[in-house]
């Protein structure tokens, strides 16, 4: 590789740039961007909105030790100004059989990777192979990075599924695309699932875990009485190979050149999904182990602008997701309920629709809700938990393709444990892309 980019610029500095030197240096090079983002955030409950929205009565958040520790949350934003994340990446062909893409997100210092995979070009039949660390492609908004919302904010049904990060994971992912005139996709994905934040959550602070169980609850079950809690006396045990498969489907009839429409649905199940609850009133606390499955569909209506720079766009987009588990309690305060069999159900949904009203003027209303029938049974006792909703406005102006302000409003009404709170959140943003980006999907 050193000789060939030596030969090349020996070429370019005696002879010129040629076509031909250029050309190869294209191929050599990848595509490389930096992606600002920041937002002035304002709410009137003291700055902590956010950590309310957190809070919303979920059969998914009744743990404190769940998953990775994540370096940033896209969400994550401070009363007045931030610099939410700075988002790097590099993205190209490899060779006539591969393409690759990497993203990195730098906040406050923290370097994570979002996303790192490589994929297969022309493979017969219509397949296609990815393969390392992606963003799931279950549903319609999961895939796409934070600087291709339509929102300041991801929606709320979103959120309580799949947490701040989407659904993302360590694995592989087979698509066909069917030959038929119309678009018509099928697509498997095997995942670790080991990094997730609410679906699929496991439990991986055990220490810290039987450190507030001893501390909490005098007289909790200790199978040894040594006054400590290890991961085998919780009932845990390691991660052991793939535990997260996502399977989906998405077609697309023909309407034409000035129209386009998305429909899809999927399905997820984690293997090993594992949470901890407490119950103050009762004096207990719990952790459960078992497996959780999530279905979804989505119909995404495109008509494209009839003016210039956006103008007449419109994109009306819903998302409809059901989630169901069953799991069992590997560890009791009580020994007496060990083994007490789980079952949590809840459902979310969210629907937006944007117009480009001008040229570089977009609007976009939205409303989610969380927690839709959302049931928590324990034994032969059932609770059923309070709904939460958000009402989002947005105004969008794109100074170029490379840029946008929003300004955007939130209403909400959250449903917690003991109390419904309402309040408002408003977010001006910036978006500015630096160097070169691949379009995007859908």
């Amino acid at each position: 590789m050193q000789t060939r980019i030596c030969a090349l610029a020996l070429a370019v500095a005696v002879a010129g740039p040629s076509q031909a030197a250029i050309e190869n240096l294209k191929d050599f090079n990848p595509a490389a961007s930096v992606i600002l983002d920041g937002v002035y955030y304002h709410d009137n409950v003291k700055g902590e909105g956010l950590e309310i929205a957190e809070e919303h009565d979920s059969v998914l958040h009744g743990h404190d030790h769940g998953g990775e520790d994540h370096d940033h949350e896209h969400g994550g934003l401070d009363k007045g100004f931030n610099l939410r994340e700075t988002e790097v990446t590099f993205s190209g062909g490899v060779d006539p059989y591969f393409d690759a893409w990497f993203t990195a997100a730098i906040n406050d210092g923290d370097i994570e990777v979002e996303e790192a995979w490589v994929r297969t070009q022309n493979l017969p039949a219509g397949l296609q192979v990815k393969a390392g660390k992606f963003l799931s492609a279950i549903g319609y908004e999961n895939e796409k990075h934070l600087h291709a919302w339509e929102f300041a904010d991801q929606n709320l049904a979103q959120l309580s599924l799949f947490g701040d990060h989407g659904l993302v994971s360590t694995g592989a992912q087979l698509t066909w695309l069917a030959p038929t005139q119309s678009f018509l996709q099928f697509g498997v994905e095997v995942a670790q699932g080991d990094e997730l934040e609410k679906f699929g959550t496991a439990l991986d602070e055990y220490d810290e875990l039987a450190e507030e169980i001893a501390d909490e609850f005098p007289g909790f079950y200790d199978p040894d009485g040594d006054g400590d809690l290890t991961a085998q006396e919780l009932g845990l045990g390691e991660a052991n190979g793939p535990e997260l498969t996502v399977g989906f489907m998405r077609f697309g009839p023909d309407l034409g050149t000035d129209h386009a429409l998305q429909l899809g649905a999927s399905i997820g199940h984690h293997s090993r999904m594992q949470s901890f609850h407490e119950e103050e009133d009762a004096g207990e606390a719990f952790v459960a182990e078992g497996d959780g499955t999530v279905y979804g569909l989505h119909a995404v209506y495109k008509r494209f602008a009839t003016g210039a720079y956006g103008k007449g766009g419109l994109t009306l987009q819903a998302e409809y997701f059901s989630f169901s588990a069953e799991q069992d309690a590997t560890y009791h305060t009580d020994v007496d309920e060990l083994g007490l069999p789980l079952e949590m159900e809840q459902d979310a949904a969210y629907v937006q629709a944007v117009y480009g009203f001008a040229p570089r003027w977009s609007f976009g209303l939205r409303s989610a809700a969380a927690g839709i029938g959302a049931e928590f049974t324990e034994g032969t006792e059932k609770d059923e938990l309070r709904i939460s909703r958000q009402h989002s406005a947005a105004l969008t102006f794109r100074p170029s393709e490379f840029s946008l302000l929003r300004l955007q409003g939130n209403r909400n009404d959250i449903g917690l444990e003991d109390r419904r709170k309402g309040f408002n959140q408003i977010m001006l943003q910036y978006n500015i892309s630096l160097g070169a980006h691949g379009a995007h999907t859908f």
